[in-house]
């Protein structure tokens, strides 16, 4: 029995018809069975030409829109699955390698060096005087005849202020002139006698010794009258001290005297039991003595600005200047003594008063400040991590320099630096122990602190 070979499919053909009458397709199974149309050239040369075959419009644009949305929903799906598949863990991987590139650098807080401030305020205590004071005793002996002026009393220079009465005094400078008078008629006789005398010696009347002894006698007289000019003019001044005078402008701060007191001369002292009359004071201006610290001496010249308060005026500043120093050191307090000026028109600053000073200084030359837990205190002395850029362009990345430095005065959370380093270097606060010199950290800087100044009182006003 033999297999039957496949009969091969055959594909369709269509055959238009050029008949007159219609056209007729023609679908055959056979290709070999289909007739071919007559050949008739005047028919079909008058024939009109073939026309395709019209497709469904409604398929096609059916077909366009399926495929459309096909892609848009592809693209969708792939973004979808991007953000949300394939982006998180990209995310992930990056802050990932960042933590542990992070976690594998040296990380530290730096803060800049900072140039003080060419002004600052000391502030002082310090004690008000008077510009000048004076006790006033009495330089004659006598009873107070009277007494003009008494305490808070300004008086002007020359003013009487009391007057004494010296009887004793009086009959003293009486006797003494009486006795000047005696020693100018003396005087007269002997220069009358030493010129006569003279006068013969050279007629060869009388001895040359005789005419000597006239002109001595005549010295003689001369020196008594002087003598007893001397004692009239010592009397008459003890005389006008019985008028007490106030020896500068002032305002009367103290009296000790009352009309018949007796009163004596002297200076006050615990041999002669004398006090003092009247204490003057001028009180305009005022003098404020205040000491100046050693480290502060170089600021201070005349001219410098003082400002000063009075628990009696708290809503006042009165402002003077620095006039002289002392120039030299206390030996006890290493402190230098400084005298302020502050005038006091209205007086309403009184001697013996506290007072709070505060001196405006000019640094010429500003030190370099830095924070106190920048430095490192080891065996190798007095150093500062100070941090060096690696790269101009990396502002994060520095490398490690171990410093030495010299500290000046200390201000508490400051000190002050006086060499080798300049406004704006970086350096570690609280360096590790273990810091070394060339290690490479990244840095950050601390931000820094609010002021804490109180702002300026709105009642204060400038005397």
């Amino acid at each position: 029995m033999s297999a039957t070979p496949p009969t091969p499919q055959k594909k369709p053909v269509q055959v238009q018809l050029t008949s007159p009458a219609a056209a007729k397709t023609t679908t055959s199974s056979d290709p070999a069975k289909i007739e071919p149309p007559p050949a008739t050239a005047p028919a079909r040369a008058t024939m009109p030409p073939a026309t395709p075959a019209k497709t469904n419009p409604r398929q096609g644009k059916f077909s366009s829109v399926f495929l459309i949305s096909l892609i848009v929903g592809f693209i969708v799906f792939a973004g979808a699955f991007y953000y949300v598949g394939i982006v998180p863990r990209l995310t992930e991987k990056t802050a990932l390698d960042q933590e542990q590139k992070l976690s594998m650098e040296r990380r530290v807080v730096y803060v800049p060096a900072r140039l003080a401030t060419p002004k600052s305020e000391l502030p002082l205590p310090g004690t008000i005087e008077a510009f000048q004071e004076a006790s006033i005793f009495a330089r004659t002996t006598g009873y107070v005849k009277r007494w003009l002026v008494d305490i808070g009393d300004v008086v002007h220079e020359g003013d009487l202020l009391a007057e004494l009465d010296t009887p004793e005094v009086d009959q003293q400078l009486s006797q003494a002139q009486a006795t000047s008078e005696q020693a100018k008629a003396s005087l007269d006789i002997a220069q009358t006698a030493a010129d006569r005398w003279n006068a013969m010696v050279k007629d060869r009347a009388v001895s040359q010794e005789e005419a000597d002894e006239k002109n001595a006698t005549l010295n003689e007289a001369k020196a008594t009258y002087d003598a007893d000019l001397a004692n009239v003019r010592q009397l008459t001044d003890t005389e006008n001290f019985k008028r007490i005078v106030a020896p500068f402008t002032g305002t009367i701060t103290y009296r000790h005297i009352e009309v018949g007191n007796l009163v004596t001369s002297g200076t006050g002292t615990a041999a002669t039991g004398t006090s003092e009359l009247y204490r003057i004071a001028q009180i305009d201006p005022v003098r404020v003595y205040v000491d100046v610290p050693e480290a502060n001496t170089p600021s201070i010249q005349p001219g410098v600005v003082a400002n000063l308060h009075v628990q009696a005026y708290p809503d006042r500043i009165f402002q003077g200047t620095v006039v002289r120093n002392a120039g030299a050191l206390d030996n006890a307090s290493r402190t230098l003594r400084t005298e302020i000026d502050i005038p006091n028109h209205d007086g309403a600053l009184l001697p013996g008063a506290y007072a709070d000073v505060h001196l405006e200084l000019v640094d010429k030359t500003p030190a370099i400040l830095i924070p106190a837990n920048a430095l490192i205190v080891n065996s190798a002395g007095t150093q500062v991590a100070l941090l060096e850029s690696t790269d101009a362009s990396d502002n994060d990345h520095f490398k490690v320099h171990l410093l030495p430095v010299k500290v000046g005065r200390d201000f508490g959370t400051e000190v002050e630096i006086l060499r080798d380093l300049k406004e704006g270097d970086r350096l570690v606060t609280n360096p590790a122990a273990d810091l070394n010199e060339g290690t490479v950290v990244t840095g950050k800087m601390l931000p820094p602190p609010p002021s804490t100044a109180p702002p300026p009182s709105p009642l204060a006003q400038k005397s």
